[in-house]
């Protein structure tokens, strides 16, 4: 799992601005330069992530939510839970952030 690259923490500087995702799940729009802030669920620091970012099957899930695989299934899964393979096919899939 990529970690290094597209996980972020509270007081890091956004360096693309776009939608981003905190650990419990809530999604954000952020701005270029400014720091990503505390969780606007428990006003305490956490970690962000792009909403477009993709997860792979076996993956750890980090943030709370729904999320979507390739062929459009959706699951609801929270922090600890893997990414499952397709619910449909059975074969390792991609997942990202199901839109809102």
């Amino acid at each position: 799992m990529k970690t290094a690259t597209d996980l972020f923490q509270t007081s890091d500087i956004v360096s693309e601005t776009g939608d981003y995702i905190c650990k419990a799940g809530v999604s954000k729009k952020l701005q270029k330069g400014y720091p990503f802030p505390d969780c606007p669920v428990t006003n305490e620091p956490t970690t962000w992530r792009h909403a477009d970012h993709v997860h792979r099957s076996g993956d750890r899930v980090t943030e709370a939510g729904s999320y979507t695989d390739a062929d459009g299934q959706t699951l609801e899964l929270n922090p600890g839970d893997t990414f499952p393979n397709c619910p449909k096919s059975g074969q390792p899939t991609t997942w990202k952030h199901a839109k809102a």
